[in-house]
């Protein structure tokens, strides 16, 4: 479950909008609203506007863990958004070797929430590392799109 689902070899019966789409933002805080943005930006042009809130959410919280959690906020935390036909798949990268808890936190923390949100509202989530840092994932289904089994 650490590898994040396949994008396959699937054939298109009908033209459609391109499959993904990806963007390098810097360490920074202000890289939050830029990222929702872009995410936004694309999943509209997808038709695909009614995933956004919760895929806003979500990829907002992990580009906030990409930023507090790298070392020093150094180098960039990149996100990409792709489509699959039965859901979308939401991955952040960046050069930080620590990987996210999923946690309990306490009832007047003001931090600690974010990946119990992935963990609610994503229909999977995961990680893999690689030989400069991490990737966080989650996956949302499409509207109309047969459950995954």
């Amino acid at each position: 479950m650490h590898s994040p689902p396949s994008l396959g070899t699937a054939r298109r019966t009908r033209p459609g909008p391109p499959p993904s789409g990806a963007v390098s933002l810097p360490a920074s805080p202000r890289s939050v609203a830029a990222a929702r943005r872009f995410s936004r930006g694309l999943l509209a042009e997808w038709g695909l506007d009614e995933l956004a809130d919760d895929a806003v959410l979500l990829l907002s919280e992990l580009v906030t863990n990409a930023i507090v959690h790298v070392p020093g906020g150094a180098g960039e935390v990149r996100l990409a958004l792709s489509r699959t036909p039965a859901q979308l798949v939401v991955q952040v990268t960046d050069g930080g070797g620590r990987l996210p808890l999923c946690a309990e936190a306490g009832l007047d923390s003001e931090n600690g929430r974010g990946m119990w949100l992935v963990e609610q509202l994503a229909a999977e989530w995961g990680h893999h590392t690689s030989g400069g840092g991490k990737t966080i994932w989650f996956t949302l289904p499409l509207p109309g799109a047969a459950p995954l089994r």
